[in-house]
């Protein structure tokens, strides 16, 4: 014959849940909408085991299971309080009123058709009363009377209860530590990001400050690029060699201008700006400046001459440099950009524009700087748009006496000598 359940819980949706679940495992049922409804059905229906929340209208849980507990026909019947109430006080008020068991809410399901079965088991045998035991607890007084075996119920109910919290916080701390993990794993791309967009010492200040000041350089070098006949180029090569050419120069344009220490400002179209100097000062910034555009200028060289033996349309490049004063900080609130303004940038822009192709041609200014280290052809006063003429050089290669080899790309000793000599030279603002 089945086993018949009564209980009683005031919220609809769990009461739904619950006669689901015990009627899926063969159990008859009765539910109460409240302490007083479940007592009422109590008189026509005679269950194997109650169930009960606390937390009802016009009779709770308490109340509930202690007129259940007193009355001389239904003391025997094993009691269960199932609540969301948790505190310690709670159990041992549920002890203090009779009930057999206490079961947490949200219950696994396993868990309490464990305590349920138990419970019907190991039914309530006639046991001699034990005289009230006094208990305080939080400044409150309780009195218990009850049995070893009904005492011994509550201490396994109360030891699975734990159980299961504990295993419900362990999970929840891996989740939190999960989630921590996809956090900082999310925090370091967003910065990795940034990094790459910005400079490290403002994005510094961005995730600092929230803000950064633009910037007063008194003497940074500017170097820009240029591909030449690059439409016409283009309009032979499909969309995506176009775009991976690009991506393969650029990204060694990268490398190079990393290398040398030079920051990196945009590319526009097939344009390449980059400069030294800043937003860490230094005193070598024509020098890093130079060697960087010689090792551009060789890297476009060697992919010419493989494109051409592959019979594929290739670029040329011109690159200027120009040295001299900028303002530069961090333009946009949504994308951020750093970039810099000045005369000294439009001159750049038109050492490149005035320049020949496969040569680095420098202002004066630039060569003043960094004649001591490359030999350099003069080539005059240029005309140069919107700035009339300026003296121009072009740069050939590292001065013999300075360098290792006879095409003059790779410094010896005395050049690094002269160059940690310029490094520690003391900057004036």
């Amino acid at each position: 014959m089945s086993k018949k359940i009564l209980f009683a819980e005031d919220n609809s949706i769990q009461g739904v849940v619950l006669k689901r679940l015990l009627t899926s495992r063969g159990f008859v049922t009765e539910w109460g909408k409240n302490g007083k409804e479940a007592l009422k059905l109590l008189e026509n229906f005679s269950p194997d085991l109650i169930i009960t929340d606390v937390e009802m209208p016009e009779m709770d849980g308490f109340e509930f299971c202690k007129a259940v507990k007193s009355h001389p026909e239904y003391s025997k019947i094993p009691l269960v309080i199932c609540s969301s109430l948790s505190e310690p006080e709670d159990i041992i008020r549920g002890i203090e009123v009779g009930a057999n068991g206490y079961v947490t809410k949200p219950y696994d399901e396993t868990f309490l058709m464990y305590r349920i079965d138990a419970l019907l088991n190991n039914p309530i045998e006639n046991t001699i009363q034990e005289p009230p035991v006094q208990i305080h607890y939080a400044g409150r007084e309780y009195q218990i009377t009850a049995d070893k075996m009904h005492i011994l119920q509550m201490l396994l109910s109360i030891y699975e209860n734990t159980i299961k919290q504990n295993k419900e916080l362990m999970e929840a701390q891996i989740e939190i530590r999960q989630k921590a993990q996809a956090l900082e794993k999310s925090l370091e791309e967003s910065e990795r990001l940034l990094r790459n967009i910005l400079p490290e010492k403002i994005a510094d200040r961005l995730k600092h400050q929230g803000y950064d000041e633009p910037e007063y350089f008194s003497d940074v070098s500017v170097l820009f690029t240029d591909f030449k006949g690059f439409t016409d180029v283009a309009e032979f090569m499909k969309p995506k060699e176009l775009v991976e050419q690009l991506d393969l120069c650029f990204a060694q344009f990268d490398a190079i201008t990393e290398m040398y220490n030079l920051e990196k400002l945009k590319t526009i179209g097939d344009s390449y700006m980059a400069a030294g100097g800043l937003p860490e000062v230094n005193s070598t910034h024509p020098v890093d400046t130079v060697r960087a555009a010689m090792e551009i200028k060789d890297f476009m060289e060697t992919a010419k001459s493989i494109r051409i033996n592959q019979g594929l349309p290739y670029w040329e490049l011109r690159i200027g440099i120009h040295s001299g004063p900028v303002v530069a900080g961090v333009i946009g609130n949504k994308k951020f950009a750093y970039d810099m303004w000045g005369d000294t940038v439009n001159t750049a822009s038109r050492m490149e524009s005035s320049g020949e192709i496969g040569k680095v041609n420098i202002s004066r200014d630039t060569y003043e700087a960094v004649k001591e280290f490359f030999d350099c052809e003069y080539r005059g006063k240029i005309e140069a748009k919107n700035k009339g003429t300026i003296d121009m050089f072009f740069v050939q290669r590292i001065k013999p006496e300075l360098s290792r080899d006879e095409e003059g790309k790779i410094p010896n000793d005395k050049f690094m000598e002269l160059y940690t000599e310029l490094k520690n030279k003391v900057i004036t603002p």
